[in-house]
């Protein structure tokens, strides 16, 4: 993942904007809707910011680790988990698992719309799939493909995905050792006068 100083710079004040608290609600109640949470499940919520979708989700399963390959993002993530009185089973970790190794043995995955933002994104997912049990569960949102690149127009820095097509999505989750590949409607971003799809796509890994 990349543009880690902007999202620095924008941590302390992320939460602030009633879109992303909209935007990880609705995700999350997607989420709850599509898979068989249980507590005694253990969480890996990839790009996961200030940890908002993983505390949203808390009361499903038994623990959670938000990472994230931002410091700022990490540090308020840490201080959002020991608000919601949650320190004893959410932790956050810098961490960029396109790159970083990381340990760990998850039940499920999250991300919520961290995945246009890796330019490598076979080898992501590759090590998301390494970190997930047989049979285990991913859950990924993000937008809908955007050939004109008009979400992320203001962003000089952006130099991920602007968008994804399902179809090519879906391939690259089964090179990766995903199955049973299927997307819903999740919400939409309204900006300016147009209105962006947010898919949210699941997948079990090995089966």
């Amino acid at each position: 993942m990349h543009e880690h100083k902007g999202f620095d710079a924008e941590a302390a004040t992320w939460d602030d904007d009633p879109g992303h608290e909209e935007r990880q609600v609705a995700v999350a109640r997607a989420i709850e809707e599509a898979l068989d949470l249980t507590s005694r499940m253990n969480a890996l919520d990839v790009g996961g910011g200030t940890g908002r979708l993983s505390i949203l989700l808390a009361h499903r399963i038994g623990s959670a680790v938000v990472t994230d390959p931002s410091q700022g993002m990490v540090q308020v993530a840490r201080q959002r988990i020991e608000e919601a009185g949650l320190s004893d089973r959410l932790r956050a970790v810098q961490a960029d698992l396109a790159t970083d190794r990381f340990s760990g043995s998850y039940d499920v995955a999250w991300s919520s719309m961290a995945l246009h933002h890796v330019q490598d994104l076979d080898r992501l997912l590759r090590s998301v799939a390494e970190l997930l049990i047989d049979g285990g569960r991913l859950a990924i949102a993000d937008l809908d493909e955007d050939p004109d690149g008009a979400f992320h127009a203001g962003r000089v820095d952006f130099d991920g995905h602007h968008g994804f097509d399902r179809e090519r999505l879906t391939e690259q989750l089964t090179r990766a050792g995903f199955a049973n590949v299927s997307f819903v409607d999740a919400t939409t971003i309204l900006k300016g006068d147009r209105e962006f799809g947010v898919f949210l796509c699941t997948a079990t890994k090995g089966a």
